[in-house]
């Protein structure tokens, strides 16, 4: 069966590849490990499924609920966000998502937290050259099904309309690590799917739908059932002793996922997990996420955003 994921190092792992087959990937150990990957050509594209860009993986595992690495942790996500918009100096911010779904609530709880400031340039431009602020202006587009608009034609509207420099969009994904979850982000320049991290997928948005820069920072907040179910049964497989026990493991993980569809009950395409303290946890995210962004536009501390957001 094939294993899902939305995390470019993940889906170069379950291949194998290298950079002979297209995919480059740097590595910065620390307090705040980061992964730089470049997808270089189709090959490596089709092998993994991404398409061909940078992607910047940051692991924040123990950050939401350490001070000390939560700080470590913005300060390292907002480094990238500021490589990634090349001095981008107006930029319009898209938290996608359902935010009455706790899983894919991620994008929405992150544009809450955004110091606003495009309004204070056009109205009360005094104010905006006293805060020295960048140009930051944000939309929560909701979902199809309570709009009855498709999240990229609102993108693209308010596209045209603001004219901004790029466009950085807010979504919550899958991971098929349990331990990556909510412990994790990934930025890159390639756009993104809305949706994709809860199976339902819509238009894409990226720089060939918009015209300009889309830059699409992500956190996994589920795993895919099936994947989880076929990671277990390898697991279990390599760590039997047994013969007979190892070979059926092995043969239930590898049957091109026959016997997974029996066990998920015909659910395998649409059946996620999500960690029981997930409300907590998204939004310690969005508040990580939140800052990182606010630090990298603005150029602001965090007591200043605090100060700013009153959050």
């Amino acid at each position: 069966m094939n294993q899902r994921t939305d995390l470019a190092v993940e889906a170069a792992e379950l291949k194998q590849l290298s950079e002979k087959d297209g995919f480059l990937e740097t590595v910065t150990a620390g307090t705040i490990p980061v992964s730089k990957v470049r997808i270089v050509n189709e090959n490596a594209a089709s092998l993994t499924g991404k398409p061909i860009g940078n992607y910047a993986t940051v692991f924040f595992d123990g950050a939401l609920s350490d001070d000390e690495l939560f700080g470590h942790a913005v300060e390292r996500t907002a480094d990238l966000i500021r490589e990634f918009l090349h001095g981008a100096k107006s930029v319009l911010a898209i938290g996608l998502g359902n935010a009455e779904m706790t899983a894919d609530a991620l994008g929405p709880k992150v544009v809450d937290r955004l110091i606003i400031s495009r309004h204070l340039k056009e109205q009360l431009p005094d104010l905006y050259r006293e805060l020295a602020l960048g140009e930051l202006s944000a939309l929560r587009p909701g979902v199809l099904g309570q709009t009855g608009i498709e999240t990229a034609e609102l993108i693209r509207a308010a596209v045209d309309t603001v004219s901004p420099d790029a466009v950085v969009v807010f979504d919550a994904l899958a991971s098929r690590r349990v331990k990556r979850l909510c412990a994790t982000v990934q930025i890159s320049d390639t756009g993104i799917t809305p949706g994709s991290g809860v199976g339902n997928h819509r238009a894409r948005i990226d720089k060939q739908s918009l015209g300009i820069p889309v830059i699409s920072i992500g956190v996994p907040t589920v795993v895919d059932a099936a994947t989880l179910t076929a990671d277990a049964l390898e697991k279990v497989g390599k760590q039997m002793n047994h013969p007979s026990a190892k070979a059926l493991a092995g043969e239930l993980a590898n049957d091109e996922g026959e016997a997974l569809r029996e066990l998920l009950g015909g659910y395998e395409n649409n059946l996620v997990v999500t960690p029981q303290d997930i409300d907590a946890l998204v939004s310690r995210t969005a508040k990580l996420l939140s800052e990182a962004v606010n630090i990298a536009i603005h150029n602001v501390d965090r007591e200043q955003i605090d100060a700013l957001t009153g959050v």
